[in-house]
């Protein structure tokens, strides 16, 4: 998420691509242009930012979507204020840390569309105020309301990396001969509403603009939520065994790819 930030603040305050819609600080390349020039930069920019997470995508899935995406960053800071409802303290941290975030996310929009030196001055001055606050307001909105859901059936860009991840090698993996003990917990954490453990099987009925017939792994955003509550649940076993769910791993050739039921064994760790 870091690195994401770096891109949506780093492309229009260095001058790679801005368009400012109240001023003639347009910028392409490092350099001033008119206003053509600076429309046709963000656009390539915004481009080129897909490239890159579809990129991603091939060998890792849907990777960015569970840890580089802002709306899905969103939805974690929204289920931490609800994941601890008897606590008054950590309830304030969360919301301060969804709206701080939601202020940082939605400033950096709009420095693509208006300069810094622009900002100061009226009227754009108002512009950014109005900007910053409405992306900001609709963030938190979408936090609370929204969540992961829209990551599943209403993404437009989710929506096509679910149709082109066709078995990305690297992801969520589950060894059956491992540690699991049925408990369900994972089941029970995964934001999507997948089942961790059988991500081949088909998903019936995702909702929203999502396919039906799809595999779960292609619903999948390797958010990795359900391998740390495996962890959690094996520390707590004599003897520590080798975890069921496991994250970044080089996933086993399957025997019969059409089968519901992962094939018992794994390959050595990447």
């Amino acid at each position: 998420m870091g690195i994401t930030l770096a891109i949506l603040f780093g492309v229009p305050l260095l001058g790679l691509a801005r368009l400012d819609l109240f001023g003639d600080a347009h910028r392409a390349l490092l350099r001033p242009v008119d206003f053509a020039h600076g429309l046709t930069a963000v656009l390539a920019a915004i481009v080129a930012f897909y490239v890159v997470t579809f990129t991603i995508n091939m060998p890792a899935g849907r990777m960015f979507c569970g840890f580089g995406c802002p709306v899905g960053q969103l939805s974690r800071f929204a289920d931490a204020i609800d994941a601890f409802p008897n606590d008054p303290l950590r309830r304030r941290r969360g919301w301060l840390e969804l709206g701080g975030f939601a202020l940082v996310l939605s400033l950096a929009v709009t420095l693509w569309w208006t300069a810094p030196a622009s900002v100061l001055a009226w009227p754009a001055a108002a512009f950014a105020m109005s900007a910053v606050s409405t992306v900001a307001a609709a963030a938190v909105l979408h936090g609370r309301r929204w969540r992961w859901g829209f990551c599943r059936g209403f993404c437009p860009i989710g929506l096509y990396y679910s149709v082109v991840e066709t078995g990305a090698p690297f992801g969520i993996d589950f060894d059956s001969a491992g540690a699991c003990i049925d408990c369900g917990a994972c089941d029970t954490i995964c934001p999507v509403h997948l089942e961790p453990r059988t991500l081949e099987a088909e998903v019936p009925a995702p909702g929203g603009l999502a396919f039906d017939g799809l595999p779960g792994l292609n619903h999948c955003l390797h958010c990795g939520l359900c391998v740390e509550v495996c962890e959690l649940v094996t520390q707590k076993q004599p003897g520590r065994p080798a975890m069921g769910l496991r994250r970044l791993h080089r996933k086993p050739r399957r025997l019969d790819r059409r089968s519901d039921v992962p094939a018992v064994g794994n390959e050595p760790t990447a």
